[in-house]
């Protein structure tokens, strides 16, 4: 837990430019600014996509969101695509 905080105090503060964490370590993050979220993998529910990419782009700021797709996900990315309501390119 420790790691996790002097990491995420690292970030907020500007110490890092990027900050890597999985799906647990990154519930609960609330960090202004961030610009760009990669996904590594596509999201397993829509509402962990709309998750992660919500923690760009706030309070009127641009922001970007980068998922990497596999050629086996592709089926997934679509019904993810149908959920949401939104294209991902």
């Amino acid at each position: 837990m420790e790691q996790r905080r002097m990491a995420v105090e690292g970030f907020r503060g500007g110490r890092y430019n990027v900050l890597v964490a999985t799906d647990i370590a990154a519930r609960g993050l609330d960090i202004d600014g961030i610009h760009t979220v990669i996904n590594y993998e596509l999201p397993d529910s829509p509402d962990t996509y709309v998750h992660r990419v919500g923690r760009t782009g706030r309070a009127d700021e641009v922001g970007h969101a980068i998922t990497l797709v596999a050629p086996d996900e592709r089926h997934a990315l679509a019904l993810l695509e149908k959920t949401v309501g939104v294209r991902i390119e």
